[in-house]
């Protein structure tokens, strides 16, 4: 069967604070031929887990790569990537996954637009077209 999960699926079955959510959790995870992970769920996964549990990006990194490795694991492999690599270069996992879907989303040349200056100043560093309006 295949399934796709919610972030505290994935919460529960990789940090474990509640045993019995994490048993069922684990139950799912290692019974279901498919595991679909959309992109968003990571993204709530990298916030939660710096947020309340204030794991270092690195952690989250790393236990994002074991993840997508796993082999009946299905992600949008180029969204995570490029969250991965906006998390290396000092910035959030969302906003590299928003610069790089709303990019392949625009009909021709896009520009991410934020308010959050480090985002943008990364997403240069990168090539990549970005700007802080005014």
């Amino acid at each position: 069967m295949s399934i796709v999960i919610d972030t505290n699926i994935l919460l529960r079955y990789t940090v474990g604070d509640d045993p019995a959510q994490a048993a069922i959790a684990e139950r799912i995870m290692e019974s279901s031929s498919e595991i679909v992970i959309p992109t968003q769920v990571f993204c709530e996964y990298v916030w939660t887990l710096r947020a309340r549990y204030k794991q270092p990006k690195e952690a989250i990194a790393e236990a994002i790569r074991a993840i997508v490795a796993t082999d009946r694991i299905v992600v949008n492999d180029d969204e995570v990537q490029a969250g991965l690599q906006m998390m290396e270069d000092g910035g959030d996992f969302a906003d590299g996954v928003t610069a790089y879907a709303g990019s392949r989303m625009a009909s021709g040349p896009a520009v991410f637009a934020s308010f959050d200056k480090q985002a943008v100043k990364l997403l240069v560093r990168r090539g990549l077209s970005a700007l802080v309006p005014d």
